[in-house]
Parts: structure tokens; sequence; C-alpha cells
């Protein structure tokens, strides 16, 4: 194949894709807007932000004046404006751990914070648990989620956008060395949270309803919001953003203990 057919094939097979800037942009702009709605609401003090990422809400906390902590998986691998380092902040206590079993003492944290994360913890009871367990008995639990809108968000997304690199990994694995995929999921896109399933299952288990009563089992719900709609950052926009619309891409729960 001659180079500028191969680069041509390789611009149309990736034309849905944003570059990593056009992404991260995309993505600060969709924290920038979810942090505008809970920041009200954090109590200044011991700030801990449970699946911190990069740390790009540590740095928010901590220019309010919070003393920061974090928790996560993988320091630093994902997030909004990683640094060559992995890191938006230096000099946080950030920890490796998992909501499961957060390495902090008991009652230690005027805030607890969590941003898409508690759809990828093996347990959301034991996560929930041990974020009551190390909040202050005044203090505030700030936990945002996906939505079912944001499921649906995916599917279409997977159909416009996505769909041929399946077609592709479904005939070629073996030659171009991809993982392979199932025939149902040329159709139906993975979901986003739970292995083996579909994206129809998130649009079950992830509407607000579902995540109220989970969440409601081990906190006072004192208020929900529902920031923003949004396209998925990594692709072309194909619909606009939209703050305070009647869908939400995520819904934010403010709790307290009592």
């Amino acid at each position: 194949m001659s180079s500028p057919l191969k680069k041509y094939l390789l611009k149309l097979y990736y034309w849905p894709v944003n570059s990593p800037e056009k992404t991260n942009s995309l993505q600060k702009i969709i924290r920038d807007t979810e942090w505008a709605a809970v920041a009200p609401f954090i109590k200044k003090g011991k700030f801990l932000d449970v699946g911190c990422g990069a740390g790009y809400s540590l740095k928010l906390a901590q220019e309010a004046g919070n003393e920061v902590y974090g928790v996560d998986p993988d320091p630093g691998a994902h997030g909004v404006g990683r640094d060559g380092s992995g890191f938006v902040i230096k000099q946080v206590s950030v920890q490796q751990g998992f909501a499961e079993k957060l390495p902090f003492p008991d009652n230690m944290f005027d805030t607890v914070y969590s941003s898409h994360v508690l759809e990828h913890v093996k347990s959301t009871d034991e996560s929930l648990s041990e974020m009551r367990r190390v909040l202050k008995p005044d203090g505030i639990l700030i936990l945002g989620m996906p939505t079912a809108d944001m499921a649906r968000v995916n599917f279409w997304s997977s159909l416009f956008f996505t769909s041929h690199f399946r077609f592709v990994n479904f005939f070629f694995s073996r030659f171009i060395k991809t993982a392979p995929v199932s025939f149902a999921e040329l159709f139906v896109p993975r979901s986003h949270s739970y292995e083996g399933k579909s994206v129809f299952t998130d649009m079950r288990a992830y509407k607000v309803s579902v995540w109220q009563k989970q969440v409601a089992r081990f906190f006072h719900i004192r208020q929900v919001l529902l920031p923003a709609y949004y396209p998925f950052p990594e692709y072309k926009q194909w619909f606009r953003f939209r703050k305070n619309y009647r869908k939400s891409s995520s819904v934010f729960f403010i709790c307290s203990k009592n």
C-alpha cells in the first residue's frame, strides 16, 4: 500500500476521534461546569477526592482554601490536565488505594468528593460505607455518577463513531492484532461499567432513581443536582453542550450522615 493512500485511509479511519488536546479541552468544560454546581456545598477544611485521577478537582479544592487529599487505584493516569508526570498539582497527599478500603482514619474529612467513580467500583456498598466512615459527623459527601441519559449518548456515539472500529476488529483481528469483539458488539456496544454486559445494562443501572436508592441506604440526600447534558469529549461533538437542561449526563448527590 502506498504511503499517501495509507495516510488517507488512517485519516478516514480516525476521523471521529478528537485529538488529545481537544478531548482535554472539552473534558475541562465538563468538569468545570460540574464543579461550579457543587462548589457552594463544599465544607471548607479537609477535602478528600476518592478517585482523584490527575488531581484536577484537588487543584480546584486547594485553590478554594482546603487541605486536600486524594486516593486512586492508579494515581495520575487519567483526568483533566495531566502534565508530563501525570499530575495537575504537586505536593499534595495522594495515595494509591480503592474506594472499598480507604487508607484514612475514621471521621477525618469535612468534605468527601467522588466524581464518576462509583460506577467502576467492585462494591458500591463497601465504597459508600467507607466514604461514610472517613467523613466527619457534620461533614458533606458530594457524589457524582453518570445517568441513563449518558448511557444513551454512549449508545448513539458508538453507533455513529466507532462501528467501523468494531467491524475491523471483528473481521481482521487475526491480521492486525487488535482485541476481538463478539458478533453482538457489532450492533450493541459494551457496557461502560459492567464486564460482559451491554450499554443497555447501563441505561437501567444509571437511572437517577437507582443511584438515589443506593446512596440513601448510607446517607441523607440533601439535594440532587443535574448540571449538564453533553456528548463524549473523545469524539466529534454531534450536539451542543447544555447547562441546566431537562436532561443531564451526570447526577450529583449532596449528602450528609444524618
